[in-house]
């Protein structure tokens, strides 16, 4: 059971950096991905080209997050968000200034990278800092970061887009991360940096993926991620495709599953400090799975399926996030949480991006011989299946006894 002992200020004050942080990754990837329209009219230049002001700063922060781990062990984590938080700051208001779009896209580069690191210190920081029976609630806040940046990102950017020049959709940023860079200044702890030899840290990971728990979340991680993602990013195209609804229209729906996952991940992280993380990663496979098979059978109904879907999917993501979190880090002893914080981030993001990249591909081939009702069938009727597959797959696991704790 959960240790009533208060919270310590180091503890909420490194949640709510890390929570900034995710607030402000969403709340500007949905920020700038509204715009795009506006922007390619304003620069008279084609799809494809704006486009890759979306990629380039995806392949920032990504490419950021893998030695993420490294620099932290290296200057420590502390340091490495801030100086993080200030390349974020400098990126995004050299994007405003930016002269031409080849120019542009270097500095959103340098934004992603800066935002990218962000989030892998952030991950470490968490369970390297907050007590135990607190990271649950820690990666809960973290969690509700992100799902308001989703809600707030795409109202007041597709607002910024519509009245002002598109410079403005990143100097309109510049505050926000200016602010998140003061606060982590000025709140997080001294740096504790502990120093490691190559082969200290290549048995430092030997020893790590010997724990069975930590594995096996990590793996469910990226498989979760996976599937949801490629479920995910299907949805504006059946609205556009199925229901002829214009782009802001659908971007406006899916705020309904930034609703589900604020809602499902403001009670997830504290009731997994709780009550134990397995249960409630249990019911998220439930959830996301019935959704699928809900969605996949009531297709006809259009708009009330697609609520139902993009609900039931938020609502399981959020369930799954920070619980999940908290049971990976808990099984890992405290020494070596440096060693494999920025894991987390790196799972998630690589299980998006196949994700992503899986579906479009099945679903373009199964276009080709089938109507896209069908299509749009048996792609939701498979989700559902790989859902109950990981359900599964963790009830199996749950029944050779890997725990953290009598509570898990």
């Amino acid at each position: 059971m959960l240790n009533d002992l208060k919270l310590r200020s180091t503890d909420r004050y490194v949640a709510y950096s890390v929570g900034l942080a995710a607030f402000l990754f969403q709340f500007e990837a949905f920020f700038v991905h509204i715009a795009l329209p506006d922007m390619q009219r304003e620069l008279g230049v084609s799809g494809p080209v704006i486009a890759q002001v979306i990629t380039i700063y995806l392949l920032g922060a990504v490419l950021a997050l893998l030695p993420g781990g490294a620099l932290g062990r290296r200057f420590g984590f502390s340091r490495v968000f801030i100086a993080a938080c200030v390349s974020a700051t400098s990126g995004t208001l050299l994007c405003g200034y930016a002269g031409s779009l080849s120019v542009l896209w270097w500095f959103r580069l340098v934004q992603g990278i800066g935002i990218g690191l962000m989030v892998s210190a952030g991950y470490t920081l968490i369970p390297m800092w907050l007590e135990r029976h607190h990271i649950g609630w820690g990666y809960g806040i973290v969690s509700q970061g992100a799902g308001l940046g989703m809600i707030l990102g795409l109202p007041i950017g597709g607002l910024v887009a519509h009245y002002l020049d598109w410079r403005w959709v990143f100097l309109a940023q510049v505050p926000f991360f200016a602010a998140l860079a003061v606060f982590a200044i000025c709140t997080l702890p001294a740096d504790t940096i502990r120093k490691s030899s190559a082969n200290s840290l290549k048995a430092t990971l030997a020893r790590v993926l010997r724990i069975e728990l930590f594995v096996y979340c990590l793996l469910m991680l990226f498989l979760f991620q996976l599937v949801l993602g490629g479920a995910r990013y299907l949805v504006p195209f059946y609205l556009e495709k199925m229901l002829h609804m214009s782009s802001l229209q659908s971007s406006l729906l899916m705020l309904i599953y930034a609703l589900g996952f604020v809602l499902s991940s403001s009670v997830a992280g504290r009731g997994s400090d709780r009550y134990g993380s397995g249960k409630l990663v249990q019911i998220s496979y439930m959830i996301a799975g019935g959704g699928c098979f809900l969605f996949a059978v009531c297709l006809s109904e259009g708009s009330l399926a697609v609520v139902l879907l993009l609900l039931f999917l938020g609502f399981a993501m959020g369930l799954f996030s920070a619980p999940n979190n908290r049971w990976m880090m808990n099984s890992v002893p405290k020494n070596l949480v440096q060693d494999v914080g920025s894991m987390l981030p790196v799972a998630l993001n690589m299980g998006v991006v196949l994700g992503v990249t899986l579906f479009q591909q099945i679903f373009y081939h199964l276009s080709l011989s089938k109507n896209l009702s069908e299509s749009y069938f048996v792609m939701y009727s498979s989700a559902g299946v790989a859902f109950l597959l990981l359900l599964f797959l963790h009830m199996r696991m749950k029944s050779h006894a890997i725990a953290v704790s009598s509570a898990d």
